[in-house]
C-alpha cells in the first residue's frame, strides 16, 4: 500500500504473486473475497499501475508483475517526480535557516539519513551502539567515499571499518550530529515509537556549540587515555 495500492489492489497483487497461473476476475474475486465488480475494477486499476499484466485470450486473465519490477518501476518514478518538485518548487533560504524541532522516530531518522546522504567532507556523531549499528551502512558508505567520521559511543564493535572511534559513555538515546561543520542535529531518538525529539539547525551559533561541545569531550577522551 505504500506502493500507490488500495487495500484491494493490494490483495489482490498478492494473489496474483502467489498462483503460478494467470488468473480471470472471476478467479480473482473468489479467491480474494472481494466482490466480482470491485475486483474486476481493482486489477484495471493495477494495470493501470503496473502491478499485472493482460494477458490475450477470452476470457482475459491476469498475472502479476514481479515485485522486484513493479517497486523498481515505481522508486524511478518518484525519482523523477521528485527532481521535478524541487526543480519547480525552490524553497526560501528563510524557511530552512531557522531551528527546526523533528518529533518522533521515524522523522528523526529521516533527518539523520538526509544529512548523512549530504556530507561531503566529515560527520561527527555521538550516539549509542544500538544507534550506531542501526546506521552502520551509511557511515561505512561514507568511509569508502573518503568521507572522515568520528564516532563517540560506548561500544566500539558497533562501528564501521576505518571510523575514528572514542569510547564514551553518550546516554542512552543521546544523540548528537554535526555534518560538515555545517549543520547539528541533538536530542533525544527512542526505539521505539515513544515520543522523543531533537532540534536541527544550520545556524552557525548552534552548530558551534555542538562542534566544542564535542571537541572538549574527545580531549578529555584522549586526558583519560594517557
Amino acid at each position: 500500500m505504500l506502493f500507490g495500492l488500495t487495500r484491494q489492489e493490494a490483495a489482490i497483487y498478492r494473489a496474483l504473486c502467489g498462483e503460478c497461473s494467470p488468473l480471470t476476475g472471476y478467479e480473482i474475486a473468489k479467491i480474494t473475497g472481494i466482490s466480482r465488480s470491485n475486483a474486476y475494477a481493482a486489477v484495471a486499476a493495477l494495470t493501470e499501475k503496473g502491478a499485472a499484466y493482460v494477458m490475450d485470450g477470452t476470457p482475459v486473465r491476469y498475472s502479476a508483475v514481479t515485485p522486484r519490477e513493479f517497486c523498481s518501476n515505481y522508486i524511478a518514478k518518484l525519482s523523477e517526480v521528485s527532481e521535478e518538485i524541487q526543480r519547480e518548487l525552490p524553497l526560501a533560504a528563510s524557511q530552512t535557516d531557522g531551528y527546526i524541532t523533528i518529533n518522533g522516530r521515524r522523522r528523526i531518522m529521516e533527518t539523520v539519513r538526509s544529512m548523512l546522504h549530504s556530507v561531503e567532507k566529515r560527520v561527527y556523531i555521538s550516539a549509542d551502539g544500538d544507534f550506531i549499528g542501526e546506521i552502520c551502512g551509511e557511515l561505512q558508505s561514507l568511509i569508502d567515499k573518503n568521507v572522515k567520521v568520528v564516532i563517540i559511543t560506548p561500544i566500539l564493535q558497533n562501528c564501521p571499518e576505518g571510523a575514528i572511534m572514542y569510547s564514551a559513555d553518550c546516554g542512552r538515546g543521546q544523540l548528537r550530529i554535526i555534518a560538515d561543520g555545517v549543520s547539528a542535529l541533538t536530542g533525544e531518538i527512542s526505539e521505539d515509537d515513544s515520543p522523543c525529539s531533537c532540534l536541527f539547525s544550520t545556524k552557525e551559533n548552534l552548530v558551534s556549540l555542538l562542534k566544542e561541545s564535542m571537541k572538549n569531550q574527545i580531549e578529555l577522551i584522549k586526558l583519560r587515555r594517557k
